[in-house]
């Protein structure tokens, strides 16, 4: 899977991750699937962190207003569309059972189209990765 706005598997990720918390609220898992997805709300931006397990295979932050999307982590993940279009499908399909589709439908018709404007990529090293999560997370720690 390509992490870039231009691939719609990662747009219907990202719609996912939009609707995560609130598909918990209602009863609806979306990890049903094997797809693991957490986010942290991080200023402008939110990192979102996803994968088959617990252990995240991409982990990237995005920023809505401004379109920058950071990769902090592309891991090789082996069926990742399979395992986020089956996860859409679920989603979907509970989502009607609860009188919700039409919330869950309009993210997912929005994520399929090409994007309005354009996004800008930055790919963090590793390294530099690490150093920027501890360094949020002392920043967290003093807030506190």
């Amino acid at each position: 899977m390509r992490v870039d706005t231009s691939d719609v598997a990662f747009r219907l990720l990202l719609a996912l991750g939009e609707l995560w918390e609130g598909l918990g609220q209602t009863k609806i898992d979306p990890s049903a699937r094997g797809l693991h997805l957490t986010k942290e709300y991080l200023g402008g931006y939110t990192r979102y962190s996803a994968g088959p397990s617990s252990h995240p295979r991409l982990v990237f932050e995005w920023n809505e207003s401004s379109r920058h999307l950071r990769v902090l982590r592309s891991q090789d993940w082996p069926g990742a569309e399979a395992t986020i279009s089956a996860t859409v499908a679920s989603v979907r399909t509970e989502a009607r059972a609860h009188g919700i589709s039409d919330v869950v439908d309009r993210a997912f018709v929005r994520a399929c189209r090409e994007p309005d404007k354009p996004s800008r990529r930055t790919v963090v090293s590793s390294a530099t990765a690490a150093a920027a999560s501890s360094a949020s997370s002392a920043v967290a720690m003093k807030r506190l």
